[in-house]
Parts: C-alpha cells; structure tokens; sequence
C-alpha cells in the first residue's frame, strides 16, 4: 500500500497524561504521520480543531465536561477519527459517527499500526468526494451551565454579557450562565457576524435594530455602546442581510 505523499497531521485528545505518552511514542514510530497538537479535554480540542488542519483525531471518549463522542456531535466535518478507551460498551456506537478504528486501552504498537493502516484508504475515499467549504466556525457550541452542557448553534445567541467568572449568553430559547470567560468564549464565535460593542457585551450585528445615542436595541433589548468600541461599531452596522 502507498504511503501519503504528504505527512498526516495528527492531534492527540485525552485527558490522561501517560496514554499521551503512549501515543506520541506511537506516532512518532509511523513515518506519514506528524503530530501537530494534543489536548486534556474535549474543549480544549474544540478549540485547536477551529484554529488548526487536523487530519487524524486520536480520541478518548471518557473525558470531564465532554466525552468524545460529543465532541464528535459539535463538529460539523471532523477528521478521520481513531477512537482509544478503556471501555468497550460504546463500539457500537462510535461507528454512527464515521470513526476509523476503536482501540482498547492500553494501546499496543502492533494494533496502533492495523488502525493506521486504515487511514490512506479513509483519507482516498475523501478526497474523492466534494470538498465541503470549510467552516468558519463550529456548528454548535457547547456551553457548560453547572452541571449541564447545552448544545447552542450561534445563530441562536442575542447577546453575551461579562458576569465575573461566567457569561450570561441570551439565547432564543432563553438565558444560560455559563462557566467560561467573556474573551473566550467570543473568540469561537463567527468573527464577521459577531462584535464586542461594551467592555462587558458582544452581539451579532444582524440583530441590532437601531442606535440612539449610547444604546443599542438588540432583538428587542437595550444594551450599551462603549465608547472604546463606538467607531468600529459604526463601520461594521448596519451588516449585510444574510
């Protein structure tokens, strides 16, 4: 079998340090393959996924705040995905979402190599299909309120609001605290539908109705206008209709 004429970028997702060990130990024996990142969490890697060409996901499923398989669920194209656990009762459902090859662990070097094995012919059958454009941001976003994890598309979201260590996100169904920071949580956020407008608000520029003064109405409610953010503001409104 051909090897790919360009190296495979690999990201290693998995909340346990030593099968990261194993694993890049791994790859680093497999000479078409080149380790570009890896990730504790699954948000984490929901992060580096938007920001970085990934080809191959070397994922575990049992992850604090996110399993894999979620994970898997957020992205709207994600990579050829090896899946590595401890547990085998979810085989048969990793295989609804595309996955390439389940390892148990701990990972052995022989069975790591029948699995990628797997992956010129995966990355062929890709390459064969229509490309899809890619995304400018993830499909849905995945946001933590206590105990609860929300699946929120951003289409869906009316405005964030800074609230110390969490963010109030208005969305049409209602209204979610979320544990994460006002910076970050905006940075996954398409950037030309969305805009910081207040050192403690952001909103999507299609939803804001008219400007009076220092207030915006946004979907129906007021919000302030910064005046650090006032003339960038003004460039970017009214946005094109899309």
């Amino acid at each position: 079998m051909s090897q790919p004429a360009t190296p495979l970028h690999v990201l290693i997702v998995d909340d346990e340090p030593l099968a990261h060990e194993v694993l890049k130990a791994h790859v680093a024996r497999v000479a078409h393959l080149r380790l570009v990142g890896h990730c504790y969490t699954a948000l984490e890697a929901l992060t580096f996924l938007h920001e970085h060409s990934v080809d191959v996901l070397l994922l575990d499923l049992n992850m604090p705040e996110m399993t894999g398989l979620e994970l898997l669920h957020a992205l709207p194209r994600p990579p050829h995905t090896i899946l590595t656990t401890a547990y085998s009762e979810f085989a048969l459902e990793s295989y609804e979402y595309g996955v390439i090859d389940y390892l148990l662990k701990p990972v052995g070097l022989p069975r790591f190599l029948r699995a990628i094995a797997k992956l010129p012919a995966a990355a062929a059958a890709s390459a064969a299909s229509p490309a899809a454009p890619p995304a400018a941001a993830p499909v849905a976003l995945l946001l933590r309120e206590g105990s609860t994890t929300h699946r929120v598309l951003p289409a869906d979201i009316r405005w964030l609001e800074a609230y110390g260590n969490y963010v109030k996100v208005q969305t049409r169904a209602g209204r979610l605290v979320v544990t994460d920071t006002f910076r970050r949580l905006l940075s996954q956020l398409p950037p030309a539908d969305f805009m910081q407008v207040h050192k403690s608000y952001a909103v999507p520029l299609r939803l804001v109705e008219r400007l009076e003064g220092n207030v915006l109405t946004v979907a129906g409610q007021a919000l302030p206008l910064g005046a650090a953010f006032r003339q960038e503001f003004l460039r970017r409104w009214p946005a094109p209709l899309g």
